[in-house]
């Protein structure tokens, strides 16, 4: 697809310039202040009438089936939470459950600026499937733990699973494993030989709550980070979701193998988790990422939060009120490089063609003082008036243009989730 986008301001890494961008296929083909009359044959041609273009969120991690799960148990602490609620409805799933929860995710995330994620779930070729056919990008792992039944049973299905959703348009597979405390030495071996026979780095929920560092410094005599580190794990990079009980020398184990880390401040304060160190990470030269974590948790997928979070806690965690500026965080957020998106890191000539338009004239975004600094402190999804991913328009002004009846979509979703309420 052809766009011309002109008359607009557009946020690039030097910051706000008033111009036009041009798009071919999935790629930005032009970006400049001066706008070049040569009448080719668009396929659409947008007067942005001054409003703002962005690069779209990049959710750096989530469960997306979890929206059945919104709101569903709240107000309790996380044992019961996990225990008594989220895996005995987790039980209950299909296949074609989770399909249409994640296209009611990914309805949610396009209304909100976001075009790509990074996934870890079950039933996942019906998740991989599900953002295929939405246009929606994704790096989706199933999420290996010590229950998918020895290295043999591991390794045999994540090689069909690789194989099969590296097939679907949009979507790669990605080796994730659930934790260090779900895997077991058989389980973190299959891992590392995945890890070497793949080439790909590792994604793995990380150093999430003191409990859980404290339970691995029991077991084994070293922190989360540093105990995956010495089972080669991270030999080949990856990324750390979570990270809020990362200490000194986890940040210089992580900034020397490439582990990445990603925040989710919504979900961790839910969950009284606690905060991370976002501006030591940022600080040691760690890349982050900031994801929405699942519904159960946080509970809605909007970037736009984190990101307010993602920059507030900091000043009030570390007692500074310069600490972790809102412009470095929203880079982090729309920067798809934290989990190995190339060509997602900006708008640019020949980066991905996954952005976003920003109403400029909502109370909300006036005065124009500073337009980057307002998108974090003041911004919402409410301002998103068009989504456009992999260079196709598929969210403006309210309306989902990539196919979905949306009516139908959630007769299905509130039907299956009162069909797994019952069911427990």
């Amino acid at each position: 697809m052809k766009l011309r986008i002109y008359n607009a301001k557009i946020l690039t890494k030097d910051g706000v310039i008033q111009g036009e961008l041009r798009t071919k296929d999935d790629r930005i083909s032009y970006l400049s202040p001066v706008s070049t009359l040569d009448w080719q044959d668009w396929d659409r041609e947008i007067d942005l009438k001054g409003n703002l273009l962005v690069p779209s969120f990049k959710n750096a991690h989530t469960h997306s089936p979890m929206t059945f799960l919104r709101s569903r148990a709240e107000d309790m602490p996380l044992g019961d939470w996990l225990y008594k609620q989220v895996f005995p409805a987790e039980g209950k799933l299909t296949d074609e459950d989770c399909y249409y929860f994640t296209r009611l995710a990914v309805a949610e995330y396009y209304a909100g600026g976001t075009t790509f994620a990074c996934e870890m779930y079950g039933h996942t070729e019906a998740v991989a499937e599900a953002f295929a056919d939405t246009g929606f990008g994704a790096y989706i792992g199933s999420g290996i733990f010590d229950f998918d039944g020895g290295y043999d049973a591991i390794t045999k299905r994540a090689e069909e699973l690789k194989s099969r959703i590296d097939k679907l348009s949009g979507v790669k597979y990605a080796l994730a494993m659930h934790a260090e405390y779900t895997c077991g030495a058989e389980t973190l071996k299959a891992v590392k030989d995945l890890s070497e026979k793949f080439g790909l780095p590792v994604m793995t929920h990380l150093s999430e709550t003191s409990d859980e560092v404290a339970s691995c410094k029991e077991r084994n005599g070293l922190s989360p980070v540093k105990y995956l580190a010495e089972k080669g794990i991270f030999d080949r990079g990856g990324t750390g979701f979570h990270c809020v009980h990362v200490d000194d020398g986890d940040i210089e184990i992580m900034k020397k193998l490439g582990v990445n880390a990603v925040t989710c401040p919504c979900s961790n304060l839910k969950l009284a988790s606690g905060i991370a160190p976002v501006k030591k990470l940022l600080d040691a030269g760690v890349k982050l990422g900031v994801g929405t974590d699942g519904a159960a948790s946080n509970n809605a997928l909007d970037m736009f939060r984190e990101t307010y979070l993602a920059t507030v806690l900091q000043k009030y965690l570390l007692g500074d009120a310069a600490a972790a500026s809102a412009k470095s965080v929203y880079a982090a957020a729309t920067d798809g490089s934290a989990f190995g998106l190339e060509g997602a890191d900006g708008l640019y000539v020949g980066a991905r063609a996954d952005m976003a338009v920003i109403d400029l004239s909502a109370p909300n975004m006036q005065p124009l003082n500073d337009v980057p600094n307002n998108l974090v402190y003041a911004g919402g999804r409410h301002n998103v008036k068009m989504t456009i991913a992999g260079g196709k328009i598929v969210y403006e002004d309210g309306e989902y243009l990539y196919g979905e009846d949306y009516g139908a979509l959630l007769e299905k979703c509130n039907a299956a989730a009162e069909r797994i309420k019952n069911e427990i």
